[in-house]
């Protein structure tokens, strides 16, 4: 079976968005995808603050409300963590944690269940994403998941999921799994900067980072020196602990696949997935869709045209 934790905040921050970005189509998109799944899916909205009442509509016809005092990305996501691990799912369920400013393919979650039936993989990337050239300060460039060799462009009606290096905080995970990497996942998350991207390369089996990046950090937005001091204690602890637990049995060893096109896109400009072969303005077809959507399935017209 397919859980959901839908992470949801009310506010909203200063990245660069699309022109028809907005919270509500990210959740109607999700919601069109939890429809065309295929089989039910069991879904939590764990709302971190106040969210606005339409939204809120919006949600409670299709699963659980759970309201949190989260107060950042870091505290929503270890509630999520938390909430899926000591939930009496089965280790053979697989639970999706999803961010709240994402637009979902139609066939989103059809396809990660057809693959998750495979067992080929423990963790799942709807939107995966290349490395990062370093912890913080610089922007990664997007990479296509890792395709067979000699195998052409993938038509839009047609997601495979294949080996990929890394991911979001938006990705799926066996239950199971989840449960015996947790506490390398929280270490993860404490260890700063972009914990997502360290979470999966750790969990895989390969150190996030390097002698330089344990001493040589950057010093954040405090001046005084004891803050600064105390911080970088702090990092490389961490830091180290996840390269230690990243020193993994090769049979603990995890294998992330992705899908190739993606089926979500994260709503920031420079960040939004590669669109399929021949579409350039997928993403751009999709909101509108979405944006029609009537919630039977009918008014958004077929995603993928003959």
């Amino acid at each position: 079976m397919l859980h959901v934790v839908y992470r949801s905040h009310g506010g909203e921050n200063a990245k660069g968005r699309p022109s028809w970005y907005s919270k509500t189509l990210a959740l109607r998109s999700f919601l069109r995808a939890v429809e065309e799944a295929g089989e039910p899916v069991d879904v939590v909205f764990l709302n971190d603050g106040p969210i606005p009442a339409a939204r809120l509509e919006l949600m409670r016809p299709h699963g659980r409300v759970r309201a949190i005092t989260g107060g950042s990305n870091r505290a929503s996501y270890l509630a999520g963590l938390k909430l899926a691990v000591r939930a009496d799912w089965s280790p053979d369920d697989v639970v999706l944690f999803a961010e709240d400013d994402y637009l979902w393919r139609p066939d989103a979650l059809a396809s990660l269940l057809q693959t998750a039936a495979q067992r080929r993989a423990e963790y799942f990337a709807p939107y995966g994403v290349g490395t990062h050239d370093d912890i913080e300060g610089r922007v990664p460039q997007w990479r296509r998941p890792r395709a067979a060799r000699g195998e052409s462009e993938v038509p839009a009606d047609v997601v495979r999921w294949v080996p990929h290096e890394s991911t979001t905080s938006t990705f799926a995970v066996r239950v199971g799994a989840l449960r015996e990497d947790h506490a390398l996942l929280v270490v993860c998350c404490l260890s700063g900067g972009d914990f997502d991207h360290t979470s999966l390369l750790a969990v895989q089996g390969i150190p996030r980072f390097t002698l330089r990046d344990l001493v040589d950090h950057h010093e954040g937005a405090s001046s005084n020196p004891a803050v600064k001091l105390a911080r970088r204690a702090y990092l490389v602890v961490f830091r180290t602990a996840v390269d230690v637990g990243s020193l993994r049995r090769p049979s603990r060893r995890r294998r992330l696949a992705a899908a190739d096109p993606a089926v979500c896109t994260h709503m920031e400009e420079g960040w939004l997935a590669p669109t399929p072969a021949q579409r350039p303005a997928f993403w751009d077809e999709l909101a509108e869709r979405t944006a029609a959507w009537d919630g039977a399935g009918t008014a958004a017209g077929p995603l993928v045209r003959p």
